[in-house]
């Protein structure tokens, strides 16, 4: 009769945590939308690769690739004449995104209310958004807010599920972290989270009709109400000296 060899049980490991690399690239990036959502550098303003290089300390290379792909997602834009430049913020062309915004929002908390039916704690992601919005608010940390706030809208198109949504909304996250980080320079840190707060409530409640209005609300009104051009032609004046 033949031996049956017990297999040996493979010991599993615990689900660890993927590791985050960020080339140099991605750093410059980052620090070129930084400093464009903090008014360090302003909408409109001329973007040259050898300046930006010798303020971050590296060479030309990581700059001109990060330029690349800024410009491939409209934080940058290159026009004859006028060489590269940071996206500019006119009335019209924030206008054009809020559209575009209310469109693909709306469609996902529609989408999300109808995954919430099987199991309503799909907003779990969310709620930890919301929470890390507080801790920000709590810390003085403008920026810190408008890069939560850039999340909370990222979290809320992939929760719905519809990946052609979050491939659409997604090229729009740079622009949209520049657009909050200027809001914070002009409204109460407190506001803008209430905001999250309230629209987190509706989706919680369930009703469909609240939940699209109030997204409308988010997007559209909350942002006209502010006076983005005024604000980037009064940070201009004074960097300039102008009266």
């Amino acid at each position: 009769m033949s031996e049956t060899r017990a297999r040996p049980t493979r010991r599993s490991l615990p689900k660890l945590a993927p590791l985050e690399t960020r080339t140099l690239v991605d750093q410059v990036v980052d620090a070129i939308v930084e400093a464009t959502a903090t008014g360090v550098f302003l909408p409109g303003d001329r973007v040259v690769e050898a300046e930006v290089a010798r303020s971050l300390n590296v060479s030309r290379v990581p700059v001109r690739e990060a330029l690349r792909i800024l410009e491939s997602q409209g934080v940058v834009v290159n026009t004859r004449y006028r060489g590269m430049r940071l996206m500019d913020i006119s009335d019209d062309r924030l206008e054009k995104i809020l559209k575009v915004r209310t469109a693909l929002e709306t469609l996902a908390v529609q989408e999300i209310l109808e995954r919430m039916k099987d199991d309503p704690s799909v907003i779990a992601p969310l709620e930890a958004t919301v929470r890390e919005l507080h801790e920000a608010v709590r810390r003085g940390d403008p920026y810190g807010v408008a890069r939560l706030d850039t999340e909370f809208h990222r979290t809320l198109c992939r929760l719905s599920g519809n990946d052609v949504l979050l491939h659409m909304w997604e090229p729009l996250a740079r622009q949209l972290t520049i657009i909050f980080g200027l809001s914070t320079l002009q409204k109460e840190l407190d506001l803008i989270v209430k905001e999250h707060d309230e629209l987190l409530e509706k989706l919680k409640a369930g009703d469909a009709e609240q939940v699209v209005q109030l997204v409308k609300v988010h997007i559209l009104d909350y942002t006209r109400a502010l006076d983005y051009e005024g604000l980037v032609e009064a940070r201009r004046s004074e960097r300039d000296g102008r009266p």
